[in-house]
């Protein structure tokens, strides 16, 4: 079933086009953007045949607090540098929170994003261009909410899984899908684009719609028909988007420099590590047991967090086709010692 026409696609991409091409004013930063000029959506679900009256369903509500989560570390990052809901106090995240209107028994959800997404972009203000925390909302409630880059995230989705499964039903099964017009993809890929280019905050945004599209299609499973968006999903359809690839992880010990972003003692029990790879930037959060967080290991990483000093670790990291699905801190070990005597006939 493909979705509406690319129409609506294309005069969005041409508007935040029109942003992107907009100066900012010599000798200072836009610190302010008018937003009433923007249609802003909400996330609609509607349930065509309910299992469940007068109530939200549990996967569905597991969906809008994925959604509520992602903005949250977006929120988070913006605004200190790291993705961890535990930096914004109540007021902050009180400001963030999402309304969620159930009418007709429990078939019509809306998400409202309006408020959220204002209240996000005058706190991203200050630390981004006020040109370029516009351009992040705008892109961000474009990819979320709109009907055209749904179709589009679903067929993209499809072309990924026909490239990982090899069940030949599978395929045949996943082929007949179509769900966006050609307009609707390159409209739905400029905007990726244009995420990508406005740095971290950006990137993290596209976490934001890849997260939510994935819960609210996992959701999608539990009812004979689902309407995301305008867009019609059926169980079927969600099921196949959503069939595990069965490719096994391998796993690699390595021993590496990184740099301790941020240790979070909350639960000392269940300690939470947030390392940053310097060569790829990518940052890990790693959960240990506090008997496996101590003696020398741990004062390495708590000086190693203080003084802002690299250090070397190992880890066992599991890989699915070369992308990370999950590390593991072993232990901090010593620097090489052959890197060692590199850096001291450098002096």
């Amino acid at each position: 079933m493909v979705g509406s026409d690319g129409v609506a696609a294309t005069a969005a991409v041409a508007k935040i086009e029109s942003l992107l091409a907009r100066p900012i004013p010599s000798g200072g930063i836009l610190e302010k953007f008018d937003l009433s000029e923007w249609d802003w959506a909400s996330v609609h679900v509607y349930l065509p045949e309910p299992d469940i009256q007068s109530a939200i369903t549990p996967p569905f509500m597991e969906a809008f607090l994925v959604l509520q989560k992602q903005l949250y570390q977006l929120a988070a990052l913006a605004t200190t540098g790291l993705a961890d809901v535990g930096q914004l106090g109540d007021a902050e995240r009180s400001e963030l929170l999402l309304s969620v209107v159930v009418t007709g028994g429990s078939s019509d959800l809306v998400a409202q994003l309006k408020k959220p997404l204002e209240n996000l972009l005058n706190r991203m203000v200050g630390k981004m261009t006020g040109k370029q925390a516009a351009i992040v909302i705008v892109c961000l409630g474009a990819l979320v909410a709109s009907p055209w880059a749904f179709s589009a995230w679903l067929d993209q989705t499809k072309t990924v899984k026909l490239e990982e499964i090899k069940s030949k039903e599978h395929i045949a099964a996943l082929e007949a899908m179509q769900f966006a017009s050609k307009e609707q993809s390159e409209a739905f890929n400029r905007v990726i684009e244009i995420l990508k280019s406005q740095g971290e905050v950006g990137k993290r945004a596209l976490e934001v719609v890849s997260q939510t599209n994935e819960a609210l299609l996992k959701a999608a499973t539990s009812n004979p028909k689902t309407s995301i968006n305008e867009i019609e999903v059926t169980r079927t359809e969600a099921e196949l988007l959503r069939t595990p690839t069965r490719k096994r992880a391998q796993q690699k010990i390595v021993q590496q420099e990184v740099k301790v972003v941020d240790i979070n003692t909350t639960d000392p029990l269940d300690l939470q590590v947030i390392l940053l790879d310097p060569f790829s930037d990518a940052q890990h959060r790693i959960k240990l047991k506090d008997d496996l967080f101590a003696g020398e290991s741990r004062r390495k990483l708590f000086d190693a967090l203080e003084k802002r000093t690299p250090l070397w670790v190992e880890l066992a990291i599991k890989e699915i086709d070369g992308e990370i699905r999950s590390v593991q801190l072993l232990r901090t070990v010593e620097r090489p010692a052959h890197l060692v005597s590199d850096t001291e006939g450098d002096n």
